[in-house]
Parts: structure tokens; C-alpha cells; sequence
């Protein structure tokens, strides 16, 4: 599956996606074309810049002949109507074009298609929505992930006058999108760049598990101070889990999320509580650490293993049900071994055991671990009056008389 990432640390707009797209491999050809099935007098233009030190590609749409200050959403409506783009791509042009409307019109109290887009009379949003989804089709992107945006401060002179940054429709756009702040002032995601990512992106945060294969740099057209103005975007294969090679076997794999905080003032009594909470959220994992804290204090360092997706419900249970102020979290790919179960005989009954194994390049498992249920083996030896440790043994004594971990 080809994977796409938006790596939006200096924002996003329909401009800098243009370019990453080309920087990607689409042939400036692609969007030329897009250009003449919407039948449009515009141009596109392809430079190459350096921002902040980091080569990117630059790309301009510019007017032929003069063009009308603004349109309206009926107006462009209709231009996509007549176009000769293939239906698929004019419908999914004209829904992006209509829920940027509605965002402009929830600030203004307008209706939707009485919106009028200034950028060369709207024509220049048209090509960065078209165009966009022409370069994406061109390159046979199955999925895009996108990072959290960053949202500038300040203000931006708009046909309304000065507006405060972030831009109301661009907020109203990224509702429900994980965002964060930064201390430019500078317009950073526009709301052509937000509702692309909000459309269009299946899920924001980390890198997802793959194989990049190519990175683009699509530049933006001014220049931010300390920082290069571009969207990196990665281009690659999606991997499924268990493709990971150990020496010369293959074992289980995946990415998930570690999140850390310590505790120094939390009462030992609510740390069960904790971790009932957060495995009720979601978490993989939970463990706490003994360790000594500032001033000689003994605490406790929490670590719990996340999927991609549960990283801020985590956090919230860790800060509702603790005493942690903040906490550390970052990705990490796992190695496991591949599991399976089977019921064994034994003297003392029937016991399930997990059984874990890795495949050689030919696909035949080699069994490297085995654990008997717990639960099983306790209930038998209560059961029968024997050990725990004489049942867990007979379980032990029943699979190796499969020969399994001899294969």
C-alpha cells in the first residue's frame, strides 16, 4: 500500500503541497493538464529555491490575462462543472471546495456558495485543490497520515481587514485535528493547507509504520526566521506486521507509543487504580519503576506502552487519576514473536498454553517460547491439592513430548 506522510512542522498550503507533489516525482506536466481541463487562463510555474539551507520546490500559479478581484462558490462551482476533469476528481475537487466554503461562511455568517475566494479570483484555489488530488492520484497514494499542525500568531490582512492568526475559517477547519502553537507570527497553515490535511489525512501524529522511499520539500513563499518554510512529505509502502527479520528469521513487528512520567508525591494506594484506568483505556502495557526522586525522595517512574491512536486519552487518564504535571512520550518499534495456543493433557487436567515462534524464509515456524496459563494451572492445583509449580511442570513435560520446541 503507498503511504504518505505530511510532515507540517512549518504548516501546510495548497501552494507548498503543489510543490512537494512535484518534488515527489509528478511531472509538472500533470497539474498543466489540470490546468487546461478546467479550462482556466492560469499558469503554473516550477523553481527550485533553498529555504533555511534545505533545497525545496517552489511552484506559482499566475494569471494570463486580468481576472476578476474575487469569485464567488456558485462561480467556481460552475467552472468545475464544465471542466473536462475526470468525474471522480471534479467531485472530490467540489466537495473540498464546498466545506472550505462552509468554513468561510461560519465566520461570516454567509451562505456557503455566496463565499468569494480573492486568490486570482478564486482560480488559484481551484488549482491547488484539482491539483492536488491529480498529483496524488499520479502517484497512487492509497493513505496519508499527517502530523500535528502548528498554528502561528499575529495577524493577516484579509479582504475583511486585519484578521487574527490563526485564521477563523483555518480553526474552524481543524476542529478535532490535533494542533499546537508557536511562537512566530506568521501564517503558517492557510485554510486552503488546513482543509486538505483535514480531508485528506486518515490520521495525525507520529510517522506510521514504513518503508519511505522518497522525501519532497514543497516550499512556501516567505521565508520564517530560525526555521525552513516547507512541508516535507514521505512517500513509501506501508508494511504490514511481520516482515521484521531477526538473523535469519522472521519475527512479529510494530510501532507503538511510550509514554514516561515520574511520581513522587502520588499514595502508593492509587497506583492499582492507575493502572487499571489506563489498561481500561487502551494501554498495551503498565509498569512502575522504583527509583529515587530530587531531594532524595522515593517515587515511582510510570511507563506505559500505547497504541499510535491512544496517545491523548493516555495522557489525560495518567493526568486525571495521578499527580503527574507532565509527562514524556515517543515512538518505538516493537520485535515479537508470533503467537499461538494449544490444550496440552496432563495428570492434573487440561491446560491451554501460549506458544511463541518466528518463521524461517521459507515460512516453517521455530517455536522459541512456551508459557502455560496461569489461571489454568492455579485453579488445577487447588483443584487436586498438588503445587502450582507440579502442574506448571507437567505442562512444561506435555509439550516438550510434542517435540515442538525441537522443529
Amino acid at each position: 500500500m503507498k503511504a504518505l506522510y505530511l510532515d507540517c512542522f512549518s504548516g501546510i498550503s495548497g501552494d507548498m503541497c503543489l510543490a512537494a507533489l512535484l518534488d515527489l516525482g509528478v511531472p509538472l506536466e500533470a497539474f498543466e493538464r489540470v490546468i487546461s481541463q478546467l479550462g482556466i487562463p492560469v499558469t503554473i510555474e516550477k523553481s527550485q529555491v533553498s529555504k533555511n539551507g534545505i533545497r525545496a520546490t517552489r511552484v506559482v500559479v499566475r494569471a494570463r490575462a486580468p481576472q476578476p478581484s474575487a469569485r464567488s462558490v456558485r462561480e467556481l462551482e460552475e467552472i468545475l462543472k464544465k471542466s473536462s476533469l475526470p468525474e471522480a476528481l471534479a467531485g472530490k475537487a467540489e466537495t473540498l471546495l464546498f466545506r472550505l466554503a462552509r468554513a468561510e461562511a461560519a465566520v461570516h455568517g454567509q451562505d456557503p456558495r455566496e463565499v468569494h475566494f480573492h486568490e486570482l479570483g478564486g482560480l488559484d484555489t481551484l488549482v491547488d485543490l484539482a491539483g492536488t488530488l491529480a498529483g496524488l492520484d499520479y502517484l497512487g497514494v492509497d493513505k496519508i497520515t499527517a502530523s500535528p499542525l502548528p498554528l502561528g500568531r499575529g495577524s493577516i490582512q484579509a479582504a475583511h481587514g486585519a484578521l487574527p492568526l490563526p485564521a477563523p475559517a483555518t480553526l474552524q477547519l481543524l476542529q478535532g485535528i490535533p494542533t499546537y502553537g508557536v511562537p512566530l507570527e506568521a501564517e503558517l497553515v492557510t485554510p486552503t493547507g488546513a482543509v486538505l490535511a483535514a480531508a485528506l489525512a486518515e490520521d495525525f501524529g507520529p510517522p506510521p509504520f514504513a518503508c519511505w522511499e522518497k522525501i519532497g520539500y514543497g516550499a512556501g513563499a516567505k521565508d520564517l526566521p530560525h526555521q525552513p518554510n516547507v512541508l516535507r512529505t514521505w512517500l513509501g509502502e506501508s508494511r504490514p506486521a511481520g516482515f521484521a527479520r531477526a538473523g535469519e528469521l522472521f519475527c512479529d513487528e510494530d510501532q507503538v507509543l511510550v509514554l514516561e512520567t515520574q511520581l513522587d508525591d502520588a499514595n502508593p494506594e492509587l497506583l492499582p487504580y492507575l493502572r487499571a484506568q489506563l489498561e481500561k483505556d487502551g494501554a498495551l502495557d503498565v509498569a512502575f519503576l522504583p527509583a529515587y526522586m530530587k531531594k532524595g525522595r522515593p517515587g515511582s517512574i510510570v511507563t506505559v506502552i500505547s497504541p499510535r491512536d491512544r496517545l491523548f486519552a493516555l495522557a489525560r487518564t495518567i493526568f486525571r487519576e495521578s499527580t503527574a504535571l507532565g509527562l514524556r512520550w515517543y515512538p518505538a518499534s516493537r520485535l515479537k514473536l508470533f503467537r499461538t495456543s494449544l490444550e496440552v493433557t496432563t495428570p492434573y487436567g487440561t491446560i491451554p498454553v501460549k506458544l511463541g515462534f518466528a518463521r524461517h524464509p521459507d515460512g516453517t515456524p521455530e517455536y522459541l517460547n512456551l508459557a502455560p496459563e496461569y489461571e489454568a494451572c492455579a485453579r488445577l492445583a487447588q483443584e487436586t491439592g498438588v503445587s502450582l509449580k507440579e502442574v506448571y511442570q507437567a505442562a512444561l513435560k506435555a509439550v516438550d513430548g510434542l517435540n515442538l520446541l525441537k522443529e
